[in-house]
């Protein structure tokens, strides 16, 4: 998937007004990060105003879970509703949708380690390069492991 469409992705979720953090290898990226990204990472806000309007992009971009051919999202809020991670492939990409990150970091948690970047759809919230680099040293996951001294140095050279 082209990086355009992840951006094009970006833009819908932003343009519909929906409370997200950017998290994940796009965040880094957007904060000067040399890596490749093939996704969309988001923690979202899970209110029931915020799930409806993620639910329409979701169908507007015909989302679907990945590993699962042509299962639809649901029609209810329900399956992202909790702190778990929605693996999805769109007519734009791959997005993952998330309810929480390590330790259990929802939203209202991220929150205040968000950076504000503005875009021509509005502004989205992405979460900081040194709360990533946290969040990596923590991780166990191999790719985790291969990125962190990529983003170390990233975040070395912005201070």
């Amino acid at each position: 998937m082209a990086a355009a469409d992840l951006t094009t992705l970006l833009q819908h979720l932003v343009a519909a007004q929906i409370e997200f953090i950017l998290v994940g290898g796009l965040a880094a990226v957007a904060q000067g990060a040399p890596i490749t990204t093939h996704d969309v990472d988001i923690v979202h806000r899970r209110t029931d105003e915020n799930l409806g309007r993620l639910v329409a992009v979701l169908r507007g971009v015909h989302a679907r879970y990945r590993g699962r051919p042509g299962a639809p999202v649901p029609l209810d809020e329900k399956a992202l509703r909790g702190p778990g991670h929605s693996l999805l492939t769109t007519d734009l990409g791959a997005l993952d949708v998330l309810g929480a990150i390590e330790e259990g970091r929802d939203y209202d948690l991220l929150l205040p380690d968000a950076r504000v970047l503005h875009l021509p759809a509005g502004i989205v919230r992405v979460l900081s390069l040194e709360a990533i680099v946290r969040l990596k040293r923590l991780s166990s996951h191999p790719k985790d492991r291969l990125m962190l001294p990529v983003l170390e140095e990233t975040l070395r050279r912005a201070r």
